[in-house]
């Protein structure tokens, strides 16, 4: 119970961890590694044919995202309007009664589709684990999440952040903008420093670099959670930043596993946060958070006043 309480107390603090021991093949993360850099290698023409397929399918390559909470978050000013400095490759669930479309993947390298699908599937088994780990932290069953995710809507995406060598960023252009999640949890895979969250300090953000561990795995928790849990655990802003003017502006790569739940669940506080003054949350439809989420993002929109 002592790994529980721990996980407990990273939830409410500050909604971000570092796991070790895992139990994740090796072979499955190197593969998997190993496949997306390779992917990344190859020229723009390639990379976008998997760009903007159709407007039923809302995943593929990418280039140029703007995270709307690149923002003040106090004040609603706009950091920047250029583009993040990555590229992405993003796939959703296999599973039919999802209700999304089948995984889209690249051609090139040959190897891609099998290794991607294999980290997929050890990401979902990741998840569960951490969601009986989260239930029993809760005070809740530690089957509670199973009937809640055996549908889920969950994404992987890969992210090449390129080497800035010879290139000058725009003032306040980040790798990733500073933004929060919003599903329930993500699983980390980085190659590498730059990640930082924001701690708050006399209600302005301080930003801590979150430690790289090699062979560890970075949690956080995204919005759902939050509201799940009436606020009692933290979703919480984190960016990428830029690595160091002194001639190592090396490229980074990370792959980031989006755990979202089924999208017809309902999603009502759940029993073990009430307060005593009740629910801060109406009930909402998983699938309509997560478009709510996304309409605020695109519209530059930081914190929607979802409160009763």
């Amino acid at each position: 119970m002592e790994t529980v309480s721990k996980i407990k107390k990273a939830c409410e603090e500050i909604g971000f961890m570092v796991i070790t021991s895992h139990g994740v093949p090796e072979p499955v993360i190197a593969n998997a590694w190993k496949s997306v850099g390779e992917f990344f290698d190859l020229d723009e023409s390639s990379k976008s044919q998997l760009s903007n397929m159709s407007a039923d399918y809302p995943y593929g390559y990418e280039k140029g995202e703007v995270l709307a909470a690149g923002k003040d978050k106090e004040k609603g000013k706009a950091l920047s309007t250029a583009p993040d400095i990555k590229e992405t490759f993003t796939i959703g669930p296999h599973n039919p009664a999802s209700g999304m479309p089948s995984p889209i993947m690249p051609s090139e390298p040959p190897a891609f589709a099998s290794h991607y699908s294999a980290y997929y599937s050890a990401m979902e088994d990741l998840s569960s684990t951490l969601l009986s780990s989260f239930a029993l932290a809760l005070e809740l069953p530690v089957d509670w999440f199973e009937s809640k995710t055996s549908h889920h809507l969950s994404a992987l995406r890969s992210l090449n952040y390129p080497d800035q060598s010879g290139m000058t960023p725009e003032p306040g252009q980040l790798r990733a903008g500073a933004h929060t999640d919003y599903g329930s949890l993500t699983i980390l895979k980085s190659g590498g420093p730059g990640l930082q969250v924001a701690k708050d300090v006399d209600g302005e953000p301080s930003w801590v670099s979150v430690p790289h561990v090699p062979d560890g795995f970075v949690i956080n928790l995204g919005d759902l959670m939050r509201r799940w849990t009436n606020d009692r655990w933290s979703s919480t802003l984190h960016r990428v930043v830029n690595p160091p003017r002194d001639g190592k502006n090396h490229r980074r790569q990370s792959i980031a596993f989006f755990h979202n739940i089924n999208g017809d669940e309902v999603v009502t506080t759940i029993p073990s946060c009430m307060d005593d003054g009740g629910s801060k949350y109406e009930p909402i439809v998983a699938k309509d958070f997560l478009m709510m989420k996304h309409l605020a993002s695109v519209k530059g929109v930081i914190e929607e006043k979802e409160e009763l």
